[in-house]
């Protein structure tokens, strides 16, 4: 294992490309957790300040920071798909063979990338969420409650980078890889929206129909669904309380993300183990 992240390491910090993205990332997360708390946007002339309405206090401040911060999943993305491109237009794979890597071997150290990006990338978001947490509630400790937000975000950096590993093991380029990641995004969603209309009308007939769609456990729709949109209520607000609602991990979504990173996966593997490189 650490002969493969050391390979891995190597090539990496070989590509200056990938440390600048790198580098970019985790400045920004950092900054992200600077400045977050300071946001304090203008509504109608109405001054929003979500650090005094608790948005980062415990609880709410795993759901909240997590949301956000797997926006930025996407520079680790590109990181990974060209890392692997990289392989086959420099003819590093093949030469990685011939001098005793075995193809299980080779993706394994792709896999072992992922994680070690998909770890190092949560234990930041949790040392933000702690230090936010902790800052701003008003009562001492750490909150536990609402910390699933932390394992959910592990689990949807993990299924993301193994597609991306996938996306660039089918294509070996780049570009056709990052297109492709955005036309499966467009035909989810239009799915989402075919489905959508379909079971609007059905329901017109049929009012004790399930509200369930097919379309939630698409791969990418299902990983979204690990950490959702933080939900707000006024009249929560109104009466005292905290207008941030606090939300649950939904496990059914995390039993099928974790079946997808499976399977995208062992398909990385098979399309590497049947190709004549």
């Amino acid at each position: 294992m650490l002969r493969l992240l050391k390979i891995e390491w190597n090539k990496l910090y070989y590509y200056q490309s990938a440390r600048v993205f790198i580098i970019i990332y985790f400045i920004l997360m950092v900054l992200m957790g600077c400045f977050i708390s300071l946001f304090s946007p203008d509504m109608n002339g109405l001054n929003i300040n979500f650090a005094k309405l608790g948005a980062f206090s415990f609880p709410y401040v795993w759901q909240n920071i997590t949301y956000f911060a797997a926006i930025g999943k996407f520079f680790l993305a590109v990181i990974i798909i060209t890392n692997i491109t990289n392989e086959y237009s420099n003819r590093t794979l093949k030469q990685n063979l011939i001098d005793g890597l075995s193809k299980k071997e080779f993706v394994g150290s792709k896999l072992l990338t992922n994680l070690v990006f998909a770890v190092f990338s949560t234990l930041v978001v949790a040392i933000i969420c702690l230090g936010l947490g902790s800052y701003y509630t008003e009562k001492s400790g750490v909150g536990i409650q609402g910390i699933e937000f932390i394992v959910a975000y592990l689990l949807k950096l993990i299924f993301f980078f193994s597609f991306c590993m996938f996306l660039a093991f089918l294509l070996k380029k780049t570009a056709f890889s990052l297109v492709l990641l955005f036309v499966w995004w467009v035909l989810e969603k239009m799915i989402g929206g075919i489905e959508g209309l379909f079971r609007f009308k059905l329901l017109e007939q049929d009012h004790q129909l399930s509200s369930k769609m097919i379309y939630a456990y698409l791969p990418l729709e299902s990983s979204s669904n690990l950490i959702k949109f933080p939900q707000m209520s006024i009249e929560n607000y109104m009466r005292g309380g905290s207008p941030f609602i606090q939300g649950t991990v939904d496990w059914i979504f995390c039993i099928s993300t974790f079946i997808y990173t499976l399977v995208f996966i062992y398909l990385s593997y098979l399309l590497v183990k049947k190709r004549d490189l």
